[in-house]
């Protein structure tokens, strides 16, 4: 009896569930500055010589393309291709990025690939990512299935991470570590595979990556792959790192960030408000050619969540029940308000501060 109420009870919470995320209110992302309309577009890639990370079929993972695009006007669903009609937990969410935009042809432009933190999806950064498109970078973000907490594919395949990882990894700190090791490898192996098929990127979807300029950035775990892949390959010329987990274990075989050994530019941001080991800043100072900048920020302050917790009343407070059926029903990507505290900075004041302390560094290196 309990069974067959509990088979009716799913599909109608559920169904209730959606219906709250279906009426709202909208919000438009803080606008980019630079002087490029922004174009976005979804790609997928396959290795076929590999298998994916949490299962036997063959590796594939999808990259969203911000880059600077023929000149349009107007505001675009958000998230294109990973939610549906730009929901956020009720609110429909508008950006400036079209979708599918024609991209700019009259030059070349460096290209940035970036790998998000852990459990989070490749446009869960669409206000830092539209406006460095919009300084003139391509930028190419990267969702790792079984690492970001949802993926849509185009013939309609969503990945959500294994219940067996969910529940082990806030719970188990040596499986947490072992974990980590394992997607870093995956993630290292999939930028590799970028890199060694640029070219064919480009040509196929883009048409203007300048492949002499290319800069490895990422928050939190993707701050991990951007230096220990960035100091090591040849062809990234610059690495920026924001919030890597450096703390007394090893990450990846290495207790801190490894050594810069070809003296690669550098920046190290810091959200200074938690998960900092002591004497982080001194150490990071040590790495040959390192720029550091420690804003008094959370960690999660780097991401669209942190503009969504200031800016939508409840966000990201959703329950157990709520966040187990998005879960189980594959419904889309998890949100959270954890860890996106500004200390005290205005939401707008700090995007603007952010992006423009990223974009200011890398114009002074390029």
């Amino acid at each position: 009896m309990k069974t067959f109420i509990l088979k009716r009870l799913i599909p109608l919470v559920s169904f209730f569930c959606c219906i709250q995320t279906v009426f709202g209110d909208e919000l438009h992302l803080l606008e980019p500055t630079g002087p490029y309309a922004v174009g976005t577009k979804a790609i997928e890639i396959r290795d076929d010589s590999r298998t994916m990370f949490r299962d036997s079929s063959p590796r594939r993972w999808m990259v969203q393309a911000f880059y600077p695009s023929e000149e349009h006007e107007g505001s675009y669903l958000y998230m294109p291709g990973t939610l549906e009609d730009g929901i956020v937990q009720g609110a429909k969410v508008f950006d400036s990025a079209k979708l599918n935009a024609g991209p700019f042809k009259s030059k070349k432009f460096p290209v940035i690939i970036f790998v998000p933190g852990m459990g989070e999806e490749r446009q869960k950064y669409t206000i830092l990512c539209e406006e460095l498109a919009s300084q003139g970078y391509v930028v190419l973000a990267i969702d790792e299935p079984y690492v970001a907490n949802f993926v849509r594919f185009p013939d309609g395949a969503k990945i959500v991470l294994r219940l067996k990882d969910v529940w082990n990894l806030p719970r188990d700190r040596d499986y947490r570590y072992q974990y980590y090791d394992d997607a870093m490898a995956g993630a290292i192996k999939d930028v590799v595979y970028i890199l060694d098929h640029l070219s064919d990127i480009d040509d196929k979807e883009l048409g203007g990556i300048c492949s002499q300029d290319i800069v490895l950035m990422g928050h939190s775990f993707g701050g991990n792959v951007a230096h220990t892949l960035g100091f090591e390959d040849e062809r990234i010329k610059g690495v920026v790192d924001i919030d890597s987990k450096i703390t007394e274990r090893e990450v990846f075989g290495h207790v801190g960030v490894p050594p810069n050994l070809t003296g690669k530019p550098v920046l190290f941001i810091r959200g200074m408000m938690q998960y900092q080991e002591e004497g982080v800043l001194e150490d990071l100072g040590k790495i040959s050619s390192s720029a550091i900048w420690a804003p008094r920020v959370e960690h999660s302050a780097f991401s669209d969540q942190a503009y969504f917790a200031a800016k939508m009343e409840g966000f990201g407070k959703q329950g157990f029940s709520q966040n187990f059926l998005n879960w189980f029903f594959k419904r889309g990507p998890f949100w959270a308000s954890v860890d996106t505290n500004l200390g005290g900075k205005d939401v707008d004041d700090w995007f603007k501060e952010y992006r423009g302390h990223v974009v200011g560094w890398l114009k002074d290196q390029y």
